[in-house]
């Protein structure tokens, strides 16, 4: 093994990335198997989490050793739209449909999503999560927030990054 001497170690060059530069759609009027993708572009603090779930693997041939393999993942997000209200006091579409999703049971309950990162080819997903949805700011003079999370049903992939070319909008 080389090891690098400490002084060879320099920064990366290039610009560095920003945590606003991920993008995320909803499957909105859905026709089966095809998504209407809506942009949803009031949102903040995305977290995705793909947490791996592993099952015990271990044989004898480990000689004592445990060894896992991931068998898949618990897909969860979450994160916050600002309440965008039109002319008649409405607010925006995508906000409505996790609403709605939120406030129903059962195949109601799902949506279509997908995230991706708005320059990196390498991180883009696409999946059905269950919706909840609750209020964020709730003081005399906030703005209006709601937390949105999503719950996976097992079916996050990857997928062609939709805002790079070649991978459609």
């Amino acid at each position: 093994m080389v090891n690098t001497p400490y002084d060879d170690v320099k920064p990366t060059p290039g610009s560095t990335g920003n945590s606003y530069e991920w993008m995320l759609d909803i499957g909105l009027g859905t026709t089966p198997g095809t998504p209407n993708w809506k942009n949803v572009p009031d949102f903040t603090g995305f977290n995705p989490n793909a947490n791996p779930k592993y099952k015990d693997s271990t044989t004898y041939a480990h000689k004592g050793q445990t060894a896992q393999s991931k068998t898949g993942e618990d897909f969860s997000a979450q994160f916050n739209v600002m309440g965008i209200k039109d002319s008649q006091g409405e607010f925006q579409p995508e906000l409505v449909a996790f609403f709605e999703a939120g406030d129903a049971t059962g195949e109601d309950n799902i949506l279509p999503y997908r995230y991706y990162h708005a320059t990196s080819g390498v991180l883009a997903y696409q999946g059905t999560a269950s919706v909840k949805w609750s209020r964020v700011n709730t003081g005399n003079d906030d703005l209006e927030l709601f937390q949105i999370e999503l719950t996976g049903q097992g079916d996050r992939k990857k997928i062609p990054n939709p805002n790079k070319a070649g991978g459609g909008a």
